[in-house]
């Protein structure tokens, strides 16, 4: 019951011990948690005790104790996955288990006659049934179970067909596509694959990043393009931090194409930050710095101010759910020099019965940001803004301008160098229609549904 209470005051402890990035959700989880399961452990031991009248029948009534407990226990794996977190969030889920634990607690005071036991059992179930309460989440909508339909792979990449996916499969490397690095790290299957001309980064089943080799500066996806928006939004920029690195075609074009710009990078698997440098081009410079961390947790750790932050940290069908929620946003927001923005390339449906995940990562922005402008990454001809694709936020203070006035903006300061993006399009394609909300949720720390939300079908 005192978890949701005290997790924030231990988790900053842990951060500011820093043992690494390995030991410290360990070191918080055991702190948290390590007590309570200590105890818990000694229930099945208890209750064997309890039930058995005889040695003669200890192993039958154990044996038929753990079956239960087993039961119990891959019923609880499913239900806390697929419908409890979703439907509950972390905090009010803790609390309600401990009302189960005192209700059952209580139950066996009862049967017991242990009146004392009892009226205290009852007392706790019912401060923590309080808990329960205060902690709801907040949300527009309820995400169950019964709403999912397909467990399968959602989004398929803009501009590479279903017959050029298969062929990129890393583990062999089909119709002439050439492997040159294939690595499982702690976070993908991460691969590097090339045909004669272009090269990809491929994450899992999705593709990350990818290049002309003709033309290193220019990148095979169009929503890379779309990043620079935000200098587009905020042309005075001066320091850009990017959340996220993938093959880097995103800020090593920034590093050619503006040589005022400072550009800070933070990126979580080292791995990946290797293979920018050796296959794509990264370069290595003064101005173009690159640190292997957490991003929320790089943002904690560095006060900035950036005057826009690039968030690249989302793929294929998952979603780092911390880099999402609102404290975070807040957080990043706090970080932003005055007239700074943050571009975001979410996954999504704009509209129609697979926006969900879009329209709750936009009512989250909406809560910290009183200007979101939403710019779907429109490619090959297809208009369909029904279809998941990337789709770029640009928040920030003040109202967003004309598209007139902001594509006049981006072409003062377009650079004509090969490779160099025309967001003509991007901004005629801004929707400026209002966006429905009101029945998805807002993200929070303790209620982040947004694998949930991405699979959903309705």
């Amino acid at each position: 019951l005192a978890i949701p209470f005290v997790d924030g005051w231990v988790l900053d402890r842990v951060v500011e011990l820093d043992p690494g990035p390995r030991l410290n959700p360990l070191l918080a989880t055991i702190a948290l948690f390590g007590a309570p399961a200590v105890v818990l452990g000694t229930v099945s031991p208890i209750a064997v005790k309890l039930r058995a009248r005889s040695l003669e029948h200890l192993g039958r009534t154990a044996g038929r104790l753990f079956a239960i407990s087993t039961a119990g226990s891959i019923a609880g794996t499913f239900a806390t996955a697929f419908w409890l977190i979703p439907e509950l969030g972390t905090d009010q889920l803790l609390a309600a288990g401990a009302v189960a634990l005192m209700l059952a607690a209580a139950a066996v005071a009862l049967v017991e006659r242990l009146t004392a036991a009892f009226m205290l059992a009852v007392a706790i179930a019912a401060a923590s049934f309080g808990g329960v309460l205060s902690l709801a989440p907040e949300k527009g909508g309820i995400v169950a179970a019964s709403e999912f339909r397909n467990w399968s792979p959602v989004y398929r990449q803009r501009g590479v067909d279903e017959e050029e996916r298969q062929a990129l499969d890393p583990t062999n490397g089909q119709a002439g596509y050439e492997v040159l690095h294939a690595k499982d790290t702690q976070y993908h299957r991460l691969a590097v694959v090339q045909d004669s001309t272009s090269r990809y980064l491929r994450f899992d089943s999705s593709f990350q990043s990818g290049m002309y080799r003709a033309q290193p500066f220019r990148t095979r996806f169009d929503y890379t393009d779309y990043l620079q928006l935000a200098l587009a939004y905020n042309p005075g920029a001066k320091r850009i931090l990017f959340v996220g690195l993938g093959g880097g075609s995103a800020p090593k074009r920034m590093w050619r194409d503006f040589p005022a710009l400072r550009l800070d990078v933070v990126e979580l698997d080292p791995e990946v930050v290797d293979v920018a440098y050796r296959f794509f081009g990264l370069p290595r410079d003064e101005r173009l710095q690159v640190d292997v961390e957490d991003g929320r947790r790089y943002l904690a750790r560095n006060e900035g101010p950036w005057d826009a932050i690039v968030i690249d940290a989302f793929y294929s069908d998952s979603i780092p759910f911390h880099l999402a929620t609102r404290e975070f946003l807040e957080l990043a927001r706090a970080r932003l020099a005055p007239g700074g923005v943050i571009a975001t390339n979410v996954i999504g449906a704009v509209a129609g019965k697979q926006s969900r995940l879009l329209r709750s990562m936009l009512r989250t922005y909406r809560t910290v940001f009183p200007t979101v402008a939403t710019h779907p990454v429109f490619s090959m001809g297809d208009t369909d803004s029904s279809e998941i694709r990337n789709v770029i936020f640009v928040a920030g203070e003040g109202a967003a301008p004309a598209k007139q006035f902001l594509a006049e903006r981006w072409r003062g300061i377009r650079v004509d160098a090969p490779g160099a993006p025309d967001l003509g399009r991007a901004i005629r394609d801004r929707v400026d229609a209002p966006i429905s909300t009101g029945n998805v949720p807002v993200l929070t720390d303790d209620y982040a549904p947004t694998d949930a939300l991405l699979l959903l079908f309705g």
